[in-house]
C-alpha cells in the first residue's frame, strides 16, 4: 500500500514536475554560459555540453514512467527497435553525464595547475567530447545484441455456455525487453557490476582526486599572494564546478550504488519497504540532472549576475511595451519633422542674404 502511494505521487507530481524545471532550468544554464563573457572558459564549455545531456536524460527517463502511468504499459516492450534503441540511449546518457564531470575536472584541474595552454580550447573541448561520445557509445553497442525476446504467456478464458462456465488457457506470445537466453547470467551479472564502476565508483574517486588537488591548489594560491581580478574570476569558477561535482557524490554515487547492486542479487520477492527504497533512490538520481541551474545560482557569483541581468531585461521588455512604442512613434515624428526644420531655415537664411544684397546695390 505504502509503495503504491509513493510511486503514484512520483508519476503524477515529481517526474512531471522535473521535467518541467529540469527543462527550463537547463535552457537557461545554456543561454548563461553561452554568453560571450562565460563561454571562453573550457570548463563553461563542458557545463553547456553537461546540460544538453541532463535535458535528454530527463526527458528520457521520466517519459518512461508517465508512458507506463498513461498506458499501463512500459515503453521498453512496445518493440524490439524501441527496448534497444532506449536502453542504449540511457545507458549511454547515464555514463557520459558522469564522465563529462571528469573531463572538466581534470580540465580545471590542469588549468590551476598550468599545465594546460588555453590556445585552441574549442578546439580541445571538442575533440575530447567527440571521443568521449564514440567511447562510450561503444562500450553500450552491445544492447543490440544482447536484449530483446519473445516469451509465451498462458492468459485464462473463460467461457460461459448452457449456464456452464468453462476455462480454458490461451497462449499468447508478446514481446519483452530482457536478455535473450544465452545471455542472462551475462545480463544480470556483470552490466550492473560495468555500471558501477563506470557511472559511479571509477568517476567518484578520479573526481575526488582532481578536487582535492584544486581546493589545495586554490588555498594555496590565496594564502601566498593577492589574488588578482582574472585569478578571482577563475576561483568563482571553480566553485561553481565543485558544486556540481559534490552533487553527483552525494545524489547519484549512492543511488547507482544501490540499484546496481540490488540488480546484482538473484531475482526473488522483494518487499515494499525495499521498492519504496528504490523508487526514492532513482528520482534523487534524476533530480540532479534537473539541480545545476540551482547550484551554479547559489555557488556562483558571476553567474547570479548575469541571470538577473537576463531577468531585468525580460521584465523591462514585457513590463514597458506601450513605451518601447511611444518611443518609436516619437522618433518617427521627429525623422519626418526635421527636414522641414531644414528647409525653412534654409528658406530664411536665403531671403536675409538677398536683403543684405539689395541695400548694398542701392
Amino acid at each position: 500500500m505504502r509503495h503504491s502511494i509513493v510511486r503514484a505521487g512520483l508519476l503524477r507530481v515529481f517526474y512531471p514536475c522535473l521535467m518541467i524545471f529540469g527543462t527550463i532550468g537547463n535552457i537557461l544554464c545554456l543561454k548563461i554560459l553561452l554568453h560571450k563573457r562565460f563561454r571562453r572558459q573550457s570548463t563553461c564549455q563542458y557545463l553547456c555540453i553537461l546540460a544538453v545531456i541532463d535535458i535528454i536524460f530527463i526527458h528520457m527517463r521520466s517519459a518512461r514512467f508517465l508512458y507506463r502511468h498513461i498506458y499501463h504499459v512500459d515503453v521498453r516492450n512496445v518493440s524490439l527497435w524501441i527496448c534497444r534503441t532506449y536502453i542504449f540511449l540511457s545507458s549511454t546518457l547515464s555514463h557520459l553525464a558522469s564522465w563529462i564531470l571528469v573531463i572538466v575536472s581534470f580540465d580545471r584541474y590542469f588549468i590551476i595547475k598550468k599545465l594546460f595552454s588555453r590556445r585552441h580550447v574549442g578546439w580541445s573541448v571538442t575533440n575530447s567530447t567527440c571521443v568521449l561520445i564514440l567511447a562510450v557509445s561503444l562500450l553500450n553497442i552491445y544492447y543490440f545484441r544482447i536484449l530483446g525476446t519473445e516469451m509465451v504467456m498462458n492468459m485464462p478464458n473463460a467461457q460461459k455456455t448452457n449456464n456452464i462456465s468453462n476455462e480454458t488457457v490461451a497462449q499468447i506470445t508478446r514481446f519483452v525487453c530482457i536478455a535473450h537466453s544465452p545471455f542472462k547470467e551475462f545480463f544480470h551479472l556483470y552490466v550492473p557490476i560495468f555500471d558501477l564502476l563506470f557511472v559511479a565508483i571509477i568517476p567518484f574517486c578520479l573526481m575526488t582526486f582532481t578536487n582535492i588537488g584544486i581546493i589545495r591548489k586554490t588555498m594555496r594560491s590565496n594564502m601566498l599572494y593577492i589574488t588578482s581580478r582574472k585569478q578571482k574570476r577563475n576561483n568563482r569558477v571553480t566553485i561553481m564546478l565543485l558544486s556540481v561535482i559534490l552533487a553527483f557524490m552525494l545524489l547519484t554515487c549512492p543511488s547507482v550504488i544501490y540499484i546496481c547492486l540490488n540488480r546484482l542479487k538473484k531475482s526473488t520477492a522483494i518487499s515494499n519497504t525495499k521498492l519504496v527504497v528504490l523508487d526514492l533512490l532513482e528520482s534523487l538520481w534524476y533530480t540532479k540532472h534537473a539541480l545545476n541551474f540551482v547550484l551554479y545560482t547559489l555557488s556562483g557569483q558571476d553567474f547570479r549576475r548575469e541571470f538577473f541581468k537576463l531577468l531585468h531585461c525580460y521584465r523591462r521588455k514585457s513590463s514597458h511595451p506601450s513605451i518601447n512604442q511611444q518611443n518609436d512613434h516619437n522618433d518617427d515624428v521627429t525623422t519626418y519633422l526635421r527636414p522641414q526644420t531644414g528647409q525653412k531655415d534654409k528658406t530664411e537664411l536665403t531671403t536675409k542674404s538677398s536683403q543684405k544684397d539689395d541695400l548694398g546695390v542701392n
